[in-house]
């Protein structure tokens, strides 16, 4: 009676915490300005329901119509866009198709609402398997990590993917370590694991760690038939919700298999001040430690001291080789970087979770300690007391460019040589300054692939209507508004962007903007004269690159490799100490 109690209690604490949560990203999921991508995919979401739509008005031209409307955005697949695009038309209920600002935000919503689903799944996997104070401690973590917080709030893949990550992750613990599984189960595993593939190929992990971990603990053939029936499911729901695969299957899977092959050599990472065409092995790691809160980090390094002295056991071996093979992707240098951590965002739900065993193994020392009182709530109280300061300096709407207090916050990540901002969300501050100073009809020039930024920005209101977006040469396909110079009067909105940047931009740099938004004296988006881009525009070339070279991805592998064979000596010495208690008995 008093364990129903106890889990009841918690079953309404964690609805009111994650009723507190839905309020809070209701109430600033539109404080980051639109960034790269979203018009994009939101214009998609439209396409691929209107797709629906066309069906019904005219089945029998539902094949030739496939490309009209799945073309665009064709190389990321389409679940969060689908799942998204349903949040908008509610949206519409609400609000009309007007307020696309208010429509935005509910397309937006999609995101989050898959964070909260994936907080509640982690509490329900960490109360089970570690226990309810490493349960509590995960959820208050997820909120507390900016960067994780930040992308769930945004129309984007990588928050929504980092979601569905944690979602197929601990349905497949299930499959693998139970004893006897549903046909049900399977189905609904392999559904879920089809639709996080179905929202970002960076899933792929979650096969190759379950393949090692059930070869590591569960060695039946019956678990690898659950394991590959559900990959089954998987793949068929995977094309079943993409029907631009449908035309051509074998040539389109390929494309979207290999379409990002070679853009390390084009989309660079800014580390420790300089360029890196793929990320070196220590990024990743560096940056368990750099985007989260300086006690968040502590608790997350003490979880992951905990987790590996228990390897031995399935829970804490399969949570770390999520982790490390999620870091490992990105610290090879083999895969293309499009900065900061949103190739790797799902290693943060995971090391919340670290995080949260490690808060659970504090409450029980200071439980043993101070016996008979209430030790965790105040213990989670003190935790979060401790990482707001540097969230609420930084800003809810700054979440993208948070750095945590092991590296002083922006200014000590600045001067550290950490990249200050990358998605354009923080053109809102400049986008209301030029409406306030620029004459009627004046040109506001953008950087590469922000025009559809500046577009949403006019087309949603909050840019002037009689205001002119442009690129400033033909760097992006014809159906973009393009000058050869500057026009008179015009502006320019300057991204610090720094694993973008060329020599022209490091000299437009070096002048006085006309107006500059930053946080500690560290720029996050600025304004130049179109006089004064326009005498940058006769510089040429970029800084160089550092290559990482194939030893970095031969250090990641072999850690990769000590990994699991810890994993496996841990779990085999656990194995002979359960044979020998039965033997004992």
């Amino acid at each position: 009676m008093k364990r129903e109690k106890i889990f009841t209690a918690g079953r309404i604490g964690l609805f009111v915490f994650l009723a507190g949560l839905f309020v809070a990203g209701v109430l600033t999921v539109g404080s980051i300005g639109i960034t790269w991508d979203e018009p994009n995919y939101f214009g998609s979401s439209y396409l691929y329901l209107s797709w629906v739509g066309e069906v019904f008005a005219n089945p029998s031209g539902w094949f030739s119509s496939i490309d009209r409307f799945w073309e665009q955005s064709h190389e990321a697949p389409p679940f969060f866009k689908l799942w998204g695009g349903v949040f908008a038309i509610l949206g519409v209920a609400f609000v009309g198709t007007d307020d696309l600002v208010a429509l935005g935000n509910f397309y937006r919503m999609g995101s989050y609402v898959l964070f909260l689903i994936s907080t509640c799944v982690a509490f329900r996997f960490l109360r089970r398997e570690f226990g309810v104070e490493a349960a509590w401690g995960t959820v208050v973590t997820m909120p507390l990590i900016p960067v994780l917080f930040g992308f769930a709030r945004l129309g984007q893949l990588d928050g929504a993917v980092a979601s569905m990550y944690v979602v197929s992750m601990v349905a497949l613990f299930s499959l693998v370590a139970r004893g006897e599984v549903s046909h049900r189960r399977v189905v609904l595993t392999g559904l879920l694991v089809g639709m996080a593939f179905a929202t970002k190929i960076t899933v792929f992990p979650l096969v190759v760690c379950s393949l090692v971990f059930a070869a590591l603990f569960h060695r039946r053939v019956v678990v690898f038939v659950r394991l590959f029936a559900g990959f089954a499911v998987g793949a068929m729901a995977f094309f079943a919700v993409w029907p631009w695969i449908w035309p051509e299957p074998i040539p389109r899977t390929l494309e979207f298999l290999t379409w990002a092959g070679g853009l390390q050599d084009e989309r660079f990472t800014f580390y420790l001040g300089q360029l890196w065409a793929g990320a070196p092995f220590h990024y990743p790691l560096v940056s368990l430690i750099v985007f989260v809160p300086l006690v968040v980090a502590v608790a997350g390094t003490t979880g992951s001291v905990r987790l590996l002295k228990s390897a031995g056991a399935p829970a804490p071996a399969w949570l770390l080789l999520n982790l490390a093979a999620v870091l490992a992707v990105a610290a090879s240098g083999l895969t293309p970087v499009y900065g900061g951590p949103r190739q790797f965002l799902a290693a943060f739900p995971l090391w919340a979770m670290c995080a949260g065993v490690g808060v659970g193994w504090v409450v029980m020392k200071l439980r043993r300690r101070f016996a008979g009182r209430r030790v965790l709530p105040i213990v989670l109280v003190t935790y979060a007391s401790l990482a707001l300061p540097g969230i609420l300096w930084t800003g809810l709407s700054n979440s993208l460019e948070y750095y945590g207090e092991a590296v002083g916050l922006v200014p000590g990540a600045n001067a550290l040589g950490f990249e200050t901002t990358y998605l354009a969300d923080t053109y809102g501050p400049a986008v209301r300054w030029v409406n306030r100073n620029a004459p009627e009809g004046a040109t506001v020039y953008v950087q590469a692939g922000t025009y559809p930024v500046a577009e949403s920005y006019r087309r949603s209101g909050q840019l002037r209507e009689d205001l002119r977006p442009a690129y400033l040469a033909p760097i992006a396909s014809g159906r973009f508004t393009t000058d050869e110079t500057p026009r008179e009067g015009s502006y320019f909105l300057f991204l610090p962007r720094q694993s973008i940047y060329t020599d022209q931009m490091l000299a437009l740099e070096r002048q006085e903007p006309l107006y500059e938004y930053a946080k500690g004296g560290v720029r996050f988006v600025a304004i130049y004269s179109g006089e004064q881009v326009g005498g940058t525009l006769g510089v040429e070339g970029r800084p160089p690159a550092r290559q990482v070279g194939v030893f970095n991805a031969l250090i990641v592998g072999i850690g990769l490799v000590g990994l699991v064979a810890w994993v496996f000596h841990r779990s085999t010495r656990t194995e002979q100490h359960q044979e020998k208690d039965r033997k004992h008995e």
